[in-house]
């Protein structure tokens, strides 16, 4: 973000800059138009669609490099019903129509954001509040939010399951009825597209141009079979020829691919809800040639209606949906959307919502913190009773408390496409009001040094304060705003959100559950969720969650100086490397990514949380903030230390190393021997402490001390020895 004031000279650019967007975008925009309307639109979104779906999920090698994109074919769409349908015309050069349609929207795109340069001013502020209502606008063209595809399965059907009544009522058909349909658009086209490529290997392997001919009229029936026989006699010894030749015929055929009677979409409902749901196709998920206005185009980047109406008439019996993968991504606003048509639905929807938020955030904790003491709807008061605070979720894992409260309130279209006042109320009610609702009971925990008595779902819970070493305020959303809802001393910098706030860390529970899953150890799992709170408040980035997620796989957030040192970090996109491991919407279970530690402290970890002695959070929270160097060279003193106790039984060895950046220095002491009374163990535990202390210059550390001979186990002993303390202190 630019943290100067411009000159007056430097605005007049930027207006000028602008201007000229503006008139691209014009000029894109009516070019758009007429390229895809000259042509039989269907014909460039059934190639666009093929190209996409056969892409598939390894988005790794495309960093960094321009390539077709679901929003693509959604804006293609769009301007296809614009105007009329043009009539089929087999001359039309269908390839070179879409990528010159593809490279216009690169461009008419670019254009559509440069314009708010018109906006430029003097002022650093407002300039970086633009900046910063640009990156929404990016966020919200491109991204198809950060939820995997049985996330929105599961959150799709539990809505509906929930509205079912009602929604019958209204609409004459289960809300079930209706995602079950939508769901099954992908997986028929895929079974359509399979059974394509099948055929074109068929006869695009054969050796010969007569055995690529009979190869390719084998699955058409007599009459087509003879047609294409007769035509392609000529060229049976030009294989090239035949080849181009039976490649169009082959794309000529897509669009049947992505064409659906509805008779068929409706066929596995209920037979008495059958005509309904074709009614919830044909009046509210289906437009039709010549609907998206004037108005709609100029605002098409933000605003696009395919979105949540993504069928095409073709006639009354049939429709054309061109992007499968728009219904699956878009399944859950889709049943929203249907349900805020009806008010008494619209607040059922709502209280639906609210509750599967809550029971999936309650479900994540228990299933990826099992050691944790989880309660819901946690109860306090501080004034005997008078008054009540509640929070929604808190877990307590050893020493750590964690506090998670949970919004489902819904984004706002004009939020999400960056308007500032519809923005400040969503921030104020989404990030603002939970972080305060979370400090409130921080505070109560942090002043109290004995049990605390809570009352819950499960009844009264007592929680020994005294025993708290670190309280962590999280922030769980329904949905969140991108790279916007990662980092709110941004949204403090450009006004979104008051600055004197202490706000807690942001994220959707689907970002949480995907952070839980790809993290094997309830270790890494706190770890990160408290060194998230830790790098929002240190660091200068843009990234949204899963973007944070791959910086943790491979650093485990050890950034070092580039923590504090103010350099902004940007992190967008590094998410596309975890992209093949949230492809499949069945995967249930993720294989974790290899984060980059050593065997030896892997172990160190493992075992660590097997054997869960008072503090091992804690003591897992030092050990991954050691970087690999660290981790080696910790090895190998160990290793030293075990020689030479080896050669002499009665020698202690201890060394340490102090690390990490200079903000946040920490020691770890090595510790070698063959203690032969507990009093030996104790005062070997306080030279090294002393030792440690005076050479590190910090007034805590962590020591992991080694017996000889050694043990089954990968450590003997950890613990957290302070400066002047009595003992180990975790």
């Amino acid at each position: 973000m630019h943290d100067v004031n411009l000159t007056d000279e430097e605005v007049a650019l930027a207006h000028r800059q602008g201007s000229a967007a503006c008139d691209e975008f014009r000029e894109t925009l009516a070019t758009l138009t007429e390229e895809v309307s000259s042509v039989d639109a269907l014909e460039i979104l059934a190639r666009a669609g093929f190209s996409l779906i056969m892409r598939g999920p390894d988005r790794i090698k495309q960093i960094g490099t321009k390539g077709l994109e679901l929003f693509h074919i959604e804006l293609v769409q769009a301007l296809a019903l614009a105007r009329p349908r043009a009539a089929p015309n087999a001359e039309d050069d269908y390839p070179a129509v879409t990528q010159r349609v593809i490279d216009l929207i690169e461009r008419n795109g670019q254009a559509y954001r440069g314009q708010a340069k018109c906006k430029t001013t003097n002022d650093s502020r407002a300039n970086q509040q633009r900046e910063m209502l640009a990156l929404i606008q990016s966020w919200t063209l491109a991204v198809r939010g950060t939820r995997r595809g049985y996330q929105t399965q599961d959150y799709a059907e539990g809505l509906a399951s929930a509205v079912n009544g009602s929604f019958r009522h209204h609409f004459g058909c289960d809300a079930s009825a209706v995602v079950a349909m939508l769901s099954s658009i992908m997986e028929r086209a895929e079974f359509r597209l399979q059974a394509h490529i099948g055929h074109l290997r068929t006869w695009a392997q054969k050796k010969s141009g007569t055995a690529m001919i009979e190869a390719y009229v084998k699955s058409l029936d007599p009459e087509a079979a003879a047609r294409v026989t007769a035509e392609t006699a000529p060229w049976r010894r030009d294989r090239r020829r035949l080849h181009t030749h039976f490649w169009n015929l082959s794309e000529q055929r897509l669009r049947d691919a992505f064409t659906f009677p509805l008779d068929e979409l409706v066929a596995g409902a209920p037979v008495e809800q059958r005509s309904a749901l074709k009614e919830v196709v044909t009046s509210a998920l289906m437009l039709r040639f010549g609907d998206v206005t004037e108005g709609v185009l100029q605002h098409l980047h933000l605003s696009n209606p395919v979105r949540l109406k993504p069928f095409i008439e073709i006639n009354a019996h049939n429709v054309f949906c061109s992007g499968p993968q728009i219904v699956g991504t878009h399944l859950a606003e889709i049943l929203e959307a249907l349900c805020a048509t009806k008010p008494k639905l619209k607040r059922l929807a709502e209280k639906a919502r609210a509750d599967w938020l809550e029971a999936r955030l309650s479900a994540v904790v228990r299933q990826f913190l099992p050691s944790a003491e989880v309660r819901e709807a946690v109860k306090w008061s501080e004034d005997g009773g008078q008054n009540w605070w509640e929070s929604d979720i808190v877990a307590v894992i050893d020493k750590t408390m964690l506090i998670f409260e949970a919004k489902s309130a819904k984004i706002s279209a004009p939020a999400s496409r960056g308007a500032i006042g519809s923005l400040k109320e969503v921030l104020q009610e989404l990030v603002v009001a939970p972080s305060e609702q979370s400090l409130r009971l921080k505070k109560h925990v942090d002043s109290a040094s004995g049990p605390i008595e809570f009352k819950t779902t499960q009844g009264s819970w007592v929680v020994n304060a005294g025993e708290v070493r670190e309280v962590v305020r999280i922030n769980i959303l329904q949905d969140a705003i991108g790279p916007l809802s990662s980092h709110w001393p941004q949204l403090k910098k450009v006004g979104l959100i008051p600055i004197d706030k202490d706000i807690a860390p942001s994220m959707s529970v689907f970002d949480l559950e995907s952070v839980f899953e790809t993290l094997s150890l309830e270790i890494e799992r706190c770890h990160y969720l408290s060194r998230r709170v830790e790098l929002e408040q240190n660091a200068n980035y843009r990234a949204d969650e899963l973007d944070l997620l791959a910086i943790y796989v491979e650093t485990q957030f050890n950034l070092g100086e580039d923590e504090f040192d103010g350099a902004r970090q940007e992190w967008y996109g590094r998410s596309l490397r975890l992209t093949p491991l949230y492809f499949d919407k069945q995967i249930r279970q993720l294989s974790q990514p290899q984060i980059k530690r050593t065997p030896f402290w892997e172990e160190l970890l493992r075992s660590l949380e097997r054997r869960r002695p008072s503090g091992w959070t804690r003591f897992g929270h030092r050990l991954l903030n050691v970087t690999g160097k660290g981790q080696r060279m910790i090895e190998r003193f160990m290793q030293k230390g075990l020689r030479e106790v080896k050669r002499r039984p009665d020698l202690f060895f201890t060394t340490g190393l102090t690390q990490g950046a200079s903000a946040r220095l920490q020691t770890i002491s090595v510790m070698v021997g063959a203690p032969n009374s507990s009093e030996q163990f104790e005062a070997n535990l306080r030279y090294a402490a002393n030792s440690a202390f005076e050479q590190g210059g910090r007034d805590d550390m962590l020591a992991i001390y080694w017996f000889v001979p050694r043990t089954d186990e990968p450590y003997d002993f950890i613990g957290i020895l302070r400066r002047g303390g009595r003992g180990v202190f975790p």
